[in-house]
């Protein structure tokens, strides 16, 4: 399934089933120059997959605990941002063969997260999403790409995996798995 065929099945499933939680997806980026921008600052390329879905949301809001279950998806400026304080704690450190920029984070839960690695020169490499535990550092592949992502997050909200992450609808700010 596109990227496209996902959002528009997440966005048609969350319309009727957790408004409050489609309104915390951030507006889609202003321009493919933003996106490009981006990548310029981080050194890094990302995967078409990853490129398409910021043309859909600039990820959520801070505000949101997580669309994806508890994994917040990151807007552009928090890429970033993480990339910038892993570029300053590798200096304070002196870790030289340290290079943020080939991991790009795209959902974060406390302090783990799922990320994609860059891809290659010509941007048109899908790398897949992995994630790492903070508590027992591990580097676990998931997905084979964030397109494949979200695919099987749509399909698993489809199939009633997913529940608001509150009792009141008007409250709620993201989802949760189904126990």
């Amino acid at each position: 399934m596109s990227v496209q065929e996902s959002f528009s099945r997440i966005e048609s499933w969350l319309s009727k089933n957790a408004p409050n939680v489609l309104h915390q997806l951030n507006k889609p980026i202003s321009s493919m120059d933003e996106l490009d921008k981006a990548e310029a600052i981080l050194g890094a390329k990302f995967p078409p997959s990853v490129r398409e879905a910021y043309t859909y949301h600039d990820g959520e809001s801070t505000e949101s605990t997580g669309l994806f279950g508890g994994w917040r998806w990151l807007p552009l400026r928090e890429i970033i941002q993480w990339n910038n304080e892993q570029k300053q704690y590798g200096q304070k450190h002196q870790f030289l063969d340290f290079k943020p920029s080939l991991m790009i984070p795209l959902l974060v839960s406390n302090n783990d997260f799922r990320y994609v690695e860059t891809s290659g020169d010509d941007g048109l490499e899908e790398t897949p999403v992995i994630e790492w535990n903070h508590e027992q550092p591990s580097r676990d592949v998931k997905y084979g790409s964030f397109e494949n992502y979200l695919s099987t997050f749509a399909e698993r909200l489809e199939f009633g995996e997913y529940i608001t992450d509150a009792n009141d609808q008007q409250n709620t700010c993201g989802l949760a798995l189904r126990k």
